[in-house]
């Protein structure tokens, strides 16, 4: 692939995709940054198709936050995959609160424009802001995650995070490495008897992101639903971590517990 402006391709892209259209709000740069049947995964939901799905929805998201703010933290770059942690931010003119809230995504393109996303984003942390009049602060930057060359995946590196996923590891991470738990108590999802499908996974180097559904029987973590205690649920996350040594270190993921709260009080 020939650089772009010094950037391998696929970053340029996504730098464009990140200032000129996410933060911008410009849909005729996301129409020259996907193609046509562009399909975005969040959590159960699915949008498929760019003009008659994708675009209604964050337009939609657009008008409660006119100012909506996009900030790159990192970004992992594959051969041919991608994938950012990132954090928005802004005031909301229906609730009036500001709020900054973290995600996840990962990335399919064909050589010219994205063709698929999977993200799960921090929308609980966004209502607790909201609801308390508090905001969190937006992490740092990463200084410069574009332009880095992109990379195969080092030896074992996916294999040990598919292994390490599939033995249900992700909930036990230390507090911190789980959407945003800066509150006391951090509000995690806890899942008796869980079984973990991973939906996604690519490696970049030591990197590798994922994006996985993980299934059991709520047993608490939420504020205020304990009474939800003992049914069916499922959390998707998607997150990114490093394999050294063949071993699973620095994850940092982004779940749906938002919509996993909701799904539960659905079977109330």
């Amino acid at each position: 692939m020939e650089s772009v402006d010094g950037l391998n391709p696929l970053a340029a892209l996504l730098r464009r995709y990140a200032f000129a259209y996410t933060a911008a709000h410009d849909f005729a740069v996301c129409r020259e940054l996907m193609v046509d049947d562009y399909v975005l995964h969040m959590g159960d939901v699915e949008l498929r198709g760019r003009d008659e799905e994708y675009i209604p929805a964050t337009r939609k998201q657009y008008r409660q936050f006119p100012g909506l703010g996009f900030t790159v933290h990192d970004l992992v770059l594959g051969e041919d995959r991608a994938a950012l942690h990132f954090t928005e931010h802004g005031r909301s003119t229906l609730h009036g609160g500001a709020a900054s809230w973290q995600g996840v995504s990962l990335y399919r393109w064909n050589g010219e424009r994205l063709t698929q996303c999977r993200v799960e984003q921090d929308y609980y942390a966004r209502r607790t802001q909201q609801e308390l009049g508090t905001p969190r602060r937006v992490g740092a930057p990463a200084l410069d995650p574009w332009s880095g060359p992109s990379s195969t995946p080092a030896p074992g590196a996916e294999e040990a995070a598919h292994h390490w996923l599939t033995r249900n590891r992700l909930l036990e991470v230390s507090i911190g490495s789980l959407d945003d738990e800066r509150d006391a108590p951090p509000r995690r999802v806890l899942l008796s008897n869980p079984d973990t499908e991973v939906l996604d996974l690519f490696g970049a180097g030591e990197r590798v992101a994922f994006h996985v559904a993980i299934r059991g029987v709520y047993a608490g973590g939420l504020d205020r639903r304990d009474h939800l205690r003992g049914l069916p649920a499922t959390l998707h996350a998607s997150g990114l971590l490093t394999v050294l040594d063949g071993a699973v270190t620095d994850v940092v993921a982004v779940t749906d517990r938002l919509a996993a709260e909701r799904r539960l009080a659905a079977l109330y």
